[in-house]
């Protein structure tokens, strides 16, 4: 498996420009939304696999999710270290990408900043199923904060063909492993994050659950 190349990225294939992720988030620079656009997720407890893709460590996770009063279902999720996007000028130790999609073709990531502390079971399990397509449980709820809160903008898929118009929501709250399994994760990757990207002008809005 050819994995991807993470010190040429300028060589990727883009689609397209002005709109790219990851990006800086300043939470003083936000907007705030004053409007019902809650997060209500209903993920599966049983994942049909793990996958190293050459991008990153990938599971395979159903389930359905309303966001902003709009139905997605989740197709996969995945993981980044360290993290893509940053947070008033941190950089968190890893990132996980919970991608939806909804009836329309419209893409929406979820994102859940990753920072050492206490081990998390789900991030064991899925360390020691790399390339196991057999179903597995798959309880994500130590990887997924229980405030909702997030920071909402317009961005593009992180690896290629780096497709734009995907909808990107960064909780606010991290959750943690440990890092004997941040280590663990380094084994498969150095490193598998985007260099941050120009905002360009686009709106960043924050929802305070």
């Amino acid at each position: 498996m050819q994995k991807l190349n993470y010190d040429a990225q300028e060589s990727w294939s883009m689609t397209s420009g002005r709109m790219q992720s990851p990006i800086a988030i300043r939470t003083a620079e936000t907007d705030l939304i004053d409007y019902p656009a809650s997060l209500n997720l209903a993920y599966d407890f049983t994942g049909q696999y793990v996958h190293d893709t050459g991008q990153g460590v990938e599971i395979g996770l159903t389930g359905t999710a309303v966001i902003a009063n709009r139905p997605f279902q989740l197709q996969q999720f995945h993981i980044h270290a360290p993290s893509e996007h940053t947070l008033d000028g941190k950089q968190f130790d890893a990132e996980v990408h919970f991608v939806h999609q909804a009836p329309d073709g419209r893409q929406a990531v979820i994102g859940v900043f990753l920072q050492i502390g206490q081990a998390s079971k789900t991030f064991a399990t899925i360390l020691s199923r790399i390339n196991d397509d057999h179903s597995f449980k798959c309880d994500v709820t130590d990887i997924l904060p229980t405030n909702r809160s997030y920071y909402h903008y317009i961005g593009s898929l992180t690896t290629p063909p780096l497709s734009e118009n995907v909808e990107w929501y960064i909780l606010a709250q991290p959750m943690t492993i440990s890092a004997d399994q941040l280590a663990a994760f380094h084994v498969h990757y150095d490193y598998n994050n985007r260099h941050i990207q120009p905002l360009n002008g686009r709106p960043v809005l924050y929802y305070n659950a």
